[in-house]
């Protein structure tokens, strides 16, 4: 009896230490969400509008998407069978895919969060008080720390007649 229960101990062991693994040949969830953030942004980048503003034909932007997915399997070093034997492991196991997009939502929002805070500070560094609420009518005390909000009061002219 003990020994049907140690072996079962052990296969529920090494079978929940496989769970997250991935076979061989099939792309990590690091590496699968890397390839995925730059065809995404490669689709984005080919849906823009052309050189001259107007939108491009289907047919053109579908053979640049295609340009553009086969440079980025070369740039990361993939055939198109490795990726596609990838994708369809992962999507043939939808809790692992959706692991994998919440990555790519991470890294993008984390991307994002850096351009916007490098675009805020060299706004302030060209205009300090441009990310002011109050703008132009702020005055900055050089004797405090803190922000005096300037408000124009409108002077009335009572006439007596």
């Amino acid at each position: 009896m003990y020994r049907i229960v140690i072996v079962f101990l052990l296969l529920f062991t090494i079978a929940c230490g496989q769970a997250d693994r991935v076979p061989d040949g099939i792309l990590s969830k690091e590496d699968m969400r890397d390839v995925l953030i730059d065809m995404n942004m490669a689709d984005v980048y080919s849906s823009e509008n052309g050189d001259h503003g107007m939108p491009l034909p289907d047919s053109v932007r579908q053979h640049q998407v295609k340009i553009y997915f086969s440079q980025i399997l070369q740039l990361h070093k993939l055939t198109h069978q490795q990726f596609k034997k990838s994708y369809d492991f992962y999507e043939s196991h939808p809790d692992r895919l959706k692991e994998v997009y919440d990555m790519m939502k991470d890294v993008v929002t984390a991307e994002k969060d850096v351009v916007e805070n490098e675009s805020r500070i060299k706004e302030y560094i060209n205009n300090p008080k441009a990310l002011l609420p109050f703008g132009k009518n702020v005055l900055i005390s050089d004797v405090r720390d803190t922000i005096i909000p300037f408000v124009k009061k409108n002077k009335r002219v009572n006439f007596k007649q």
